[in-house]
C-alpha cells in the first residue's frame, strides 16, 4: 500500500502530476532537512516549522507557503488567500511553462526565513 503522499501525487490528474513533482523536487532540493508530512489530506513540508504544501483545489495545482506574506514577490507570482498569513502560487497548466526561477527563489526564502525564525526561538530561550 503506498503512502499517503505518494498516493496523493498518483491520483493526481495527468496535467498536474510531471509539475506537482518538479515542484516537490525543488522544494525538497531547497534544505536537506526538510521533511515532507501529510497534514490536512495534502502533502506538506516542514523546515524547523510548517514551510508550505501542496493541494489541487478546483482542479488546478496550489502552492501554499504558510508565511507567505512575508516573502518578498518581484515577480508577483503570490497571490492572496482568506487566510492572513498564507500566499499561494498557482503554476500555469501545462503546456504553459512555470517560472520555475520565481519559484525556487520563493522557496529558498521561505528557507531562510524558517531558519531565522528558528534561531530567534532558540536565542530566546537561552538564559543571558
Amino acid at each position: 500500500m503506498a503512502l499517503p503522499v505518494e498516493s496523493w501525487f498518483e491520483a493526481l490528474p495527468d496535467q498536474w502530476r510531471d509539475l506537482a513533482q518538479r515542484i516537490r523536487e525543488l522544494i525538497m532540493e531547497a534544505s536537506p532537512s526538510m521533511r515532507e508530512g501529510w497534514r490536512y489530506g495534502t502533502p506538506f513540508y516542514d523546515h524547523h516549522r510548517w514551510l508550505c504544501y501542496l493541494s489541487l483545489q478546483k482542479g488546478q495545482l496550489v502552492l501554499g507557503f504558510v508565511q507567505g506574506m512575508h516573502l518578498g514577490d518581484p515577480e508577483g507570482v503570490l497571490e492572496r488567500t482568506d487566510h492572513k498569513l498564507i500566499r499561494h502560487y498557482r503554476p500555469p497548466p501545462p503546456p504553459a511553462r512555470m517560472n520555475e526561477g520565481a519559484l525556487r527563489r520563493l522557496i529558498d526564502e521561505a528557507v531562510m526565513m524558517n531558519e531565522e525564525l528558528a534561531r530567534a526561538r532558540i536565542k530566546k530561550r537561552k538564559p543571558s
